[in-house]
């Protein structure tokens, strides 16, 4: 398989990683912290959830397909220490797979370092992630986005 860099991209394509990697991580960092805080307090900030979820959907409405499992991170809410996706930090690695479907394997540097991919497509006329598999052993496995 052929390996490119995010500039290798189509301007739709790259605007839309890039744009949902900066977007998932401002909104893991303005969360992890709140999240910690009311549970180690037990006094949830009044609808944190439901703020939390309302920022996470708007994300997920621009820049992921709907269907599978793709949206089960939008119901449980999850944000780490170290958030999933850091262009500040992760290594990654472009796999052109076809015309108008896009491999991006995303490498971790901080945290538990896992190894992930992203599968971006055109969805309904324009550029969306439409999946997300996560790497165990030599095998791919899917998972929530």
């Amino acid at each position: 398989m052929e390996r490119y860099s995010v500039t290798d991209l189509s301007d739709e394509c790259r605007d839309v990683l890039k744009g949902f990697m900066r977007e998932m991580c401002e909104w893991e960092v303005k969360y992890y912290k709140k999240s910690l805080d009311a549970i180690e307090n037990d006094s949830l900030e009044p609808d944190l959830e439901v703020v939390m979820h309302d920022d996470l959907l708007k994300i997920f409405k621009t820049f992921v397909a709907e269907g599978g499992i793709n949206y089960d991170r939008v119901e449980n809410l999850v944000c780490g220490r170290h958030p999933e996706y850091d262009l500040g930090s992760d290594k990654l690695e472009v796999e052109v797979v076809g015309d108008n479907h896009v491999l991006v394997v995303i490498k971790k540097t901080k945290g538990l370092t896992p190894v992930f991919r992203l599968t971006l497509a055109e969805t309904d006329g324009k550029c969306m992630v439409v999946s997300r598999e996560l790497q165990s052993g030599n095998k791919w496995k899917k998972t929530y986005i």
